[in-house]
C-alpha cells in the first residue's frame, strides 16, 4: 500500500568540522553563476540526477566534487553521473574555462566543505567579475563597517592620512556589492575589525584572495572568541592583528600563518583638544567609565558553566594581586583545543566572571575617594555604596571632556585579554587626564618607570596609590605631561596604520 511505503533514507555526511549533516536535495539548491559554454558544475549534491537535469543531455559538461564529499557517497551515487560528463580537479581550472563556462554551484557544498570550495568558488567568482571591467589596482582600502561602528572613524582618518582612498562597506551589503566594486577597481587592502564583513564560511575572503586583495583582520577583542563563530579555517590565511600579543603563539599553534601585534591607540583629533565638559562636580573625583558587562554577554555564553570551586579559587587570587585570566581558565578547565567549536567559550566565561568580580572589588575600594561611575543601571544594584552613578556617555561626544577635567580616571582591564590594554590607556592621557590602572602585563609596551607610578596589583592597593598621588601634586603634573607626550608621539591610529602597511 502507498501509505505504508517507506521514505528513501537521506544521505548523511561528516562535514569539514566532523559534524554529521544531511546534504539538501533538489534543483533549488543549485545556483547559476553565468551563461556560457561548456557547462561547469561545482558540486553534484547527494543525487547527481538533480544536477544533470539542469544541463541539456548532449552538452559538454565538466564537474568538480569535493574528495571528502565524494568518499562518503554510496556506490549508486557514481553511477548516477551522466557518462558524458568529465570530472576535473581545481588545478584544471583556468581563466579560459571559467570565463567561457556556464557555471552551476551546489550551494550547500560551501557549508559542508568550505576549505575545499572556498578557493574554487573564489577563483570562479573573481574571473567572472573581472570580465565586467579592467579591475585596475588602486591605492585604496575597503573598510568593513559603518561610520557608527567601533573604531571606524579613527581608522578611516588614519588610512586617509596615509594617502589611501577609503571606501566604507556596510557589512550587511558586502556579499551583494563586493563583486561590482572589484570590477571597478581592486583595493590594496580589505580591513576588518573583529571579522566584520567576512562570512563564517570564508566566501568573501576567498573572493578577495582570488582578486589579489590582501585581507587584514584586527582582533580588538579576544581572538578565540571571535573565531569560535567561524565554520572554516580561512582565518588562518588572513593577516591577523591582535591588540593582545599574548595570543600570538596560541593562534600560530592553531595554524594561523600571519599574526602581528597591534595595540590599541588614540585619535588626537578626538582627544587632544576635548570639548568643554558639561558634567558637574568632577574635578576632584575619581571616575570610572564602563558597563557592568558587555552587550549580549548572556547570549554569547549561553550554556557555559564553570566549577564553583574554581571560581572561589580565582576570587582568592584576585585579592592577592594574581590574575586568573583567559589562559589560566584554559589550563584549569583542561581544554584540548581552542578551535573549531564553542568549547573555548567555557574559558572565556570563567575569565569574564572573574573580570566582573575584579571590577566590582576595585570600584568598591575606590568608592570612598570619592567615586563617580558612568555606566548602566546594574551598577546601582552591584554597588549600593556608590552614591554618584550616572548614565553611559558617548565616546565621540562628552567623554574626552570628562577625561580632561576629572581628578583621576580608574581603569580595570578585562581578564579576557591576559596582556591587553583598553582605550583608556591611551585616550585619558591624550585628553590631558590622569589614569590609574590595574597592572596588566600589556603595560610592558610603556616605560617601567612611568607604569609603576600609576598601576596597582590588588584592589586593596587603590586607596594608598590615590592618596600618594593626591599629596604629591608636582609628581602628578610631571606624570601627566610625560604620559601625554608619550602617547601622542608614539601611540596614535595613524602610527598603527603605518604598522599595518609595513607588515603587509
Amino acid at each position: 500500500m502507498p501509505g505504508n511505503a517507506q521514505r528513501p533514507e537521506r544521505i548523511r555526511v561528516k562535514d569539514e568540522l566532523g559534524k554529521l549533516k544531511t546534504p539538501p536535495q533538489g534543483r533549488k539548491h543549485f545556483t547559476r553563476l553565468s551563461p556560457g559554454s561548456p557547462v561547469l558544475v561545482l558540486g553534484l549534491g547527494p543525487l547527481p540526477e538533480h544536477a544533470a537535469s539542469l544541463v541539456p543531455k548532449k552538452s559538454l559538461a565538466y564537474f568538480i566534487e569535493s574528495p571528502e564529499f565524494k568518499s562518503q557517497m554510496p556506490k549508486p551515487w557514481t553511477k548516477s553521473i551522466p557518462a558524458n560528463w568529465k570530472e576535473i580537479g581545481p588545478k584544471d581550472l583556468n581563466e579560459k574555462l571559467i570565463s567561457q563556462a556556464e557555471i552551476f554551484v551546489y550551494t550547500p557544498g560551501i557549508r559542508l566543505f568550505p576549505s575545499f570550495w572556498g578557493p574554487v568558488l573564489g577563483q570562479c567568482r573573481w574571473l567572472k567579475t573581472a570580465m565586467r571591467g579592467p579591475a585596475a589596482r588602486e591605492d585604496s582600502v575597503f573598510l568593513a563597517g559603518t561610520k557608527d561602528d567601533l573604531l571606524i572613524p579613527e581608522m578611516s582618518r588614519a588610512f586617509g592620512e596615509a594617502e589611501f582612498k577609503v571606501r566604507l562597506l556596510d557589512p550587511e551589503k558586502i556579499p551583494e556589492q563586493l563583486p561590482k566594486l572589484l570590477a571597478q577597481g581592486r583595493p590594496r587592502l580589505f580591513f576588518s575589525i573583529n571579522f566584520k564583513g567576512l562570512d563564517p564560511y570564508g566566501e568573501i575572503f576567498h573572493l578577495l584572495d582570488a582578486a589579489g586583495v590582501k585581507v587584514a583582520v584586527w582582533c580588538v577583542d579576544n581572538p578565540f572568541h571571535l573565531i569560535s563563530g567561524l565554520k572554516s579555517g580561512f582565518w588562518q590565511k588572513a593577516h591577523l592583528f591582535v591588540t593582545d600579543n599574548s595570543f600570538s603563539s596560541a593562534l600560530s599553534h592553531h595554524r594561523a600563518e600571519r599574526v602581528h601585534a597591534l595595540p590599541l591607540a588614540t585619535d588626537p583629533k578626538l582627544f587632544e583638544s576635548p570639548k568643554p565638559n558639561r558634567e558637574p562636580g568632577l574635578s576632584e573625583r575619581m571616575v570610572f567609565v564602563g558597563r557592568s558587562e558587555f552587550p549580549q554577554k548572556r547570549k554569547f555564553f549561553a550554556g557555559c558553566k564553570v566549577p564553583k570551586e574554581l571560581l572561589a579559587k580565582a576570587k582568592d587570587m584576585l585579592e592577592q594581586g594574581l590574575r586568573p585570566d583567559f589562559f589560566w581558565w584554559e589550563k584549569a578547565l583542561n581544554l584540548q583545543s581552542l578551535w573549531p567549536g564553542n568549547e573555548v567559550r567555557q574559558a572565556g566565561y570563567g575569565a569574564e566572571q572573574c573580570s566582573h568580580t575584579h571590577r566590582t572589588l576595585c570600584l568598591r575600594e575606590a568608592s570612598a575617594l570619592p567615586l563617580t561611575i558612568f555606566g548602566d543601571e546594574a551598577w546601582k544594584e552591584l554597588l549600593p555604596e556608590v552614591e554618584d552613578i550616572r548614565g553611559c556617555v558617548d565616546y565621540y561626544g562628552p567623554l574626552p571632556g570628562i577625561y580632561h577635567e576629572v581628578g583621576l580616571v580608574l581603569n580595570v582591564t578585562s581578564l579576557l585579554l591576559p596582556a591587553g590594554l583598553t582605550q583608556r590607556h591611551f585616550d585619558v592621557w591624550a585628553a590631558g587626564g590622569f589614569l590609574i590602572t590595574d597592572a596588566t602585563p600589556g603595560l610592558d609596551i610603556f616605560p617601567k618607570e612611568l607604569v609603576r607610578e600609576i598601576s596597582f596589583k590588588r584592589p586593596s592597593d587603590i586607596p594608598g596609590l590615590v592618596s600618594g598621588l593626591k599629596r604629591d601634586t608636582s609628581l602628578r603634573k610631571d606624570l601627566r605631561n610625560a604620559w601625554r607626550g608619550l602617547v601622542l608621539a608614539g601611540h596614535t591610529y595613524a602610527q598603527r596604520v603605518e604598522t599595518v602597511l609595513d607588515r603587509l
